[in-house]
């Protein structure tokens, strides 16, 4: 019998999407990658902007080339948004738009989004079931906006309209006497329609004078491309995470020693966290993100994670460092006056390379991460509770010794164990490599 992952896994990969993901060359590291999304803005009739549309793109060119599956292109643009940008980011407090095939929605993905935040598109080309319109009747009564994308006169699916919000009616595939004859059909349900593909100012003063309530299209601005670096994550732990949360009761613990051995794992949990909520919590540990996200939740996330890892992967020696570090300030806490901090030790370390990771400065990397003004400010370098253990961590791997010695006084942590758990540190952290080398 499938388990909940399993179902909520195979909603997303359908047989287009795995055969997408076998003709690549997945890898067994992290790797540091360019990533895109495109935007589009939605006018109201006074060229205010009340909303994006977010796209996918896989480079510079601002066109999508149709070289993967729909629910692919979404889980993109999803975990691009929400987990490297940051919705908020890219957006502001405007609303945004995303396309939802049917395999997404009937997957429960769309719930885990921002029901204020998020207008959930249908693609034109789902054809409705049973299954699928029970999805949308429950996201309608969780409050969520659905809109129907690219609507034409023939659009054959009465019962996806009438629970739709808003109707982007299509300007390319429309003549004018079917532009007017749904308009004036659609008022007569209530719905907001949307003039899409809008290319000249008589088409939009047209519109206008037809009631649309708002317009989007090369006239008022072509979708431009947001670029940045990201992380991908190692096929492996993804595997592991897997058979942790199909087990009867997952194991927190077991749960966030995996993930911090991933530095896109760990970055991607409380980008999620934050983007989830938008409230600044204080997260000091994984376990403590997890607690807060939940299994559920990051069960569906993952599944989407795992569709983005469809690319070549290299171990990069940043993220070795990343390990190493992690595990050496854990024993440093285990074996110091910081023994109750050891999860935020772990956390520090795994963190502590981001800004060399994404090419970024560290205040810029921190700043949309919801973790405790404590972890910020020492991954910042002032002064803090932990800043006396990353100074051993820093200071062993300089080589100078005499700072090494003065942090570990403050703490009470042995400077001859040292040696001993840096070295017992490497060799965890060639252990993993080497199980993920021979996992690929």
């Amino acid at each position: 019998m499938e388990n909940f992952f399993e179902k909520s896994l195979m909603g997303i990969l359908n047989e287009n999407t795995k055969l997408f993901l076998n003709m690549q060359n997945v890898g067994m590291g992290e790797v540091i990658m360019d990533i895109y999304v495109a935007r589009q803005p939605i006018f109201d009739s006074d060229y205010n902007v009340v909303a994006y549309e977010l796209l996918y793109r896989d480079g510079d060119m601002n066109l999508f080339k149709g070289n993967i599956a729909d629910n692919v292109a979404t889980s993109i643009v999803l975990m691009n948004s929400y987990l490297n940008f940051g919705i908020y980011s890219l957006v502001g407090d405007a609303r945004v738009f995303i396309n939802f095939d049917g395999h997404l929605i009937k997957s429960g993905i769309p719930e885990l989004l921002n029901k204020d935040k998020v207008v959930i598109e249908i693609l034109e080309s789902v054809e409705p079931d049973h299954k699928l319109l029970g999805k949308m009747k429950r996201l309608k009564e969780l409050g969520y906006t659905l809109a129907i994308d690219d609507y034409t006169a023939d659009y054959g699916y009465e019962e996806v309209t009438n629970l739709c919000d808003i109707v982007k009616v299509d300007f390319i595939q429309c003549s004018r006497e079917e532009i007017e004859s749904v308009v004036e059909r659609l008022k007569e349900s209530n719905k907001l329609i949307l003039a899409e593909k809008v290319e000249t100012k008589e088409e939009f003063q047209w519109a206008k004078s037809l009631g649309f309530d708002y317009y989007q299209g090369f006239y008022f601005s072509k979708p431009s491309i947001e670029k940045r670096k990201a992380l991908w994550g190692s096929a492996l732990q993804y595997v592991r995470l897997m058979n942790e949360l199909n087990s009867p009761e997952p194991d927190y613990e077991a749960l966030s020693d995996i993930i911090l051995m991933d530095v896109s794992l760990t970055y991607k949990l409380l980008k999620l966290v934050n983007s989830n909520t938008r409230l600044q919590y204080e997260i000091k540990s994984i376990k403590q993100a997890l607690a807060m996200l939940g299994v559920k939740k990051f069960s569906r996330w993952l599944s989407l994670a795992m569709v983005r890892n469809i690319c070549k992967q290299e171990t990069d020696e940043v993220v070795r460092y990343a390990m190493i570090r992690s595990n050496l300030l854990k024993e440093i806490g285990i074996n110091s006056d910081l023994k109750d901090s050891v999860d935020e030790l772990a956390l520090l370390g795994t963190l502590s390379i981001l800004d060399a990771i994404l090419e970024m400065d560290m205040e810029k990397v921190v700043d949309s991460l919801p973790v405790s003004n404590e972890i910020k400010d020492t991954l910042l370098g002032k002064k803090t509770i932990y800043s006396d253990a990353m100074e051993i961590c820093f200071a062993y791997e300089r080589g100078i010794f005499t700072e090494a010695i003065n942090s570990a006084l403050n703490i009470n942590y042995k400077i001859e164990l040292l040696s001993t758990h840096y070295l017992s540190s490497v060799t965890w952290a060639d252990r993993m490599f080497e199980e993920l080398k021979n996992s690929h």
